[in-house]
């Protein structure tokens, strides 16, 4: 009995660490509207200054989309939170009137999801999500686990080829949970280089662990924007 009761501990307590892990991103994507581009750019500025104004602790990260059939919409993150972080929120009442008031009018959100952050495939340098280029690559899947270590072989691999910033997230929630997405950063197109054979690679690595995991493979270039981000920190 006594062996069942420390068994249960043990469990509970692995499962509130694994709930206090700031493991979690959200993204959203907007799509500004026809000839509403620079109202939009205005409008979410005020918004992040709405953020400030009301004490938010969280990062947001912003980039606008410049290659690919999302050419034009703008990203915003924000990352390492644990799933109660999004039940404390700053006064969530608030801050959906205020984007009513100053971003909604100008675009559309196209899609909002929340994806977690994979360590062991993954750089420890986050300064380079304020990159000036940052490729965002989307593995569609058909074995995660394996998809995973081929992930983690691939970072390995450019790791050695000096690049700084790779991260490897799932999608947990608000897309195909098949699903896995790559961040890396550069600061020119001299550097973007490496991840020219980026096709290539995957299928060696697969090949090389007999496996094939990987059904689909999309690229997208996002540029930073330092003025439409905040970091209160």
């Amino acid at each position: 009995m006594k062996q069942l009761i420390v068994i249960a501990g043990l469990i509970f307590f692995a499962n509130a660490i694994h709930g206090q892990d700031k493991n979690i991103g959200q993204f959203a994507i907007w799509k500004p509207k026809e000839a509403m581009l620079q109202n939009f750019e205005n409008g979410y500025k005020q918004h992040l200054n709405w953020h400030k104004a009301n004490g938010d602790k969280w990062d947001w990260y912003g980039w606008f989309i410049i290659s690919g059939a999302r050419y034009g919409q703008f990203v915003d993150a924000t990352f390492d939170h644990n799933w109660a972080d999004f039940d404390k929120a700053v006064k969530p009442a608030d801050d959906m009137a205020d984007n009513r008031l100053h971003v909604f009018p100008f675009a559309d959100v196209q899609t909002v999801f929340k994806v977690a952050y994979y360590a062991k495939a993954s750089t420890n340098d986050t300064f380079m999500l304020k990159a000036s280029l940052l490729k965002l690559v989307t593995l569609s899947v058909d074995d995660i686990d394996q998809s995973l270590k081929v992930c983690e072989m691939l970072k390995d691999h450019y790791a050695s080829d000096q690049i700084k910033y790779f991260k490897v997230y799932k999608m947990i929630d608000g897309g195909d949970i098949n699903q896995i997405i790559i961040l890396m950063g550069f600061e020119n197109w001299k550097d973007y280089a490496i991840s020219e054979n980026l096709n290539d690679k995957i299928s060696a690595i697969q090949e090389i662990m007999k496996v094939n995991a990987i059904n689909s493979i999309s690229s997208e270039t996002l540029v930073y924007r330092k003025d439409m981000s905040l970091f209160p920190g």
